[in-house]
């Protein structure tokens, strides 16, 4: 069993707004103000400051108690483009900010194809965009401008507009700024002549895990016909995982009128799909950069057999996925730190 205390980092909410001054998003922001103190770009781990950020919002404090009925903007890392199962967002309540380091290509394409399938809204910042704009117009329904950049602004703006989309205003500093930016043809504004960006959680959390029944639980997840005996006796070995499983059923629960309290229920109400997934995104999220790497390692190496297996005749990308996470000498490096 293994604690893990945050008490440095939190997620943070930037408002966005419309034409007429309502609010109607909000984009996610992770501060890790570790990071300052230890002289590291922010950017150093996007997939753990990612995991760190969705647990927070959509396990631990949950998606309507953060931003209600408004539409949630997540930035998420090129890991996530190419493979999101490996941490479920909710499609319909949120709008995935592609990031910038995206290299366009045909896999990449590929995959923004399958999310927009799975009915996720994609946003990108004009700077990704202008790397492959025929292409990635295609398939993003949301374009974000700096308009700290004035050089051909009015033009870039009227661009885009003709290609169908929406264009959301981002670094808005006066109102002077937006009511310029009222005039093009932008449908979101972003800024701090609306509202800065503020914390919502920054309280130190105890989070009490075990991470080698994690990582047999995801084995067993995996396995072509789950034993569900085996998963709950695994998800009661590993106590915040079990309480993030219970808030996230009740709270799907809506109006019934007793809650979820038996463990069983859980599992068959959330099904493994999204317990899988949390599972390990708690896992990403952990603190030790060994077993996060590790982790992150056994994710690459299943994702590339899934994709191999999509070109082989007879072989499931499914059982090609497990066997890639399981690989033999994945699980002795495991062992061999005391984590499996």
């Amino acid at each position: 069993m293994s604690a893990v205390t945050q008490a440095s980092s939190c997620i943070a909410l930037q408002p966005v707004c419309d034409r007429q001054f309502n609010h109607v998003a909000d984009e996610l922001l992770y501060r890790p103000n570790e990071v300052a103190a230890e002289g590291a770009e922010p950017g150093a781990d996007g997939l753990r400051a990612s995991a760190r950020a969705y647990v927070t919002a959509f396990y631990e404090i949950g998606l309507a108690a953060l931003v209600g009925t408004r539409s949630l903007l997540v930035p998420v890392p090129v890991q996530w483009v190419l493979e999101p199962e490996i941490m479920l967002l909710p499609a319909d309540k949120t709008m995935v900010v592609l990031p910038d380091s995206l290299e366009p290509d045909a896999a990449v394409f590929a995959a923004l194809g399958s999310l927009r399938e799975q009915g996720y809204t994609l946003l990108a910042d004009d700077v990704l965009i202008d790397r492959s704009p025929e292409a990635l117009l295609e398939q993003v329904q949301v374009v974000r401008i700096d308009v700290r950049d004035t050089a051909g602004l009015v033009d870039k703006v009227r661009r885009y507009a003709r290609e169908h989309v929406s264009l959301l205003a981002c670094h808005l500093q006066t109102l002077e700024q937006y009511e310029q930016c009222r005039d093009l043809p932008f449908s979101y504004f972003q800024g701090d002549f609306y509202a800065i960006a503020h914390p919502v959680a920054g309280r130190a959390i105890k989070r009490a895990g075990n991470r080698a029944a994690s990582l047999q639980l995801l084995r067993e997840l995996y396995l072509p016909n789950p034993d569900l005996k085996r998963i709950e006796a695994l998800l009661v070995q590993d106590p915040h995982l079990c309480a993030l499983l219970f808030k996230r059923a009740n709270a799907a629960s809506g109006e019934r009128l007793h809650r979820v309290t038996k463990l069983q229920q859980v599992i068959m109400m959330l099904g493994f799909d999204k317990i899988r997934a949390l599972t390990v995104t708690l896992l990403l999220a952990h603190n030790e950069p060994v077993k996060r790497f590790l982790v992150l390692k056994a994710l690459v190496r299943a994702a590339m057999a899934r994709r191999l297996a999509r070109h082989a005749r007879g072989v499931d990308p499914d059982t090609a996925f497990t066997a890639g996470f399981f690989h033999d000498g994945t699980n002795r490096r495991y062992a061999a730190r005391g984590v499996a």
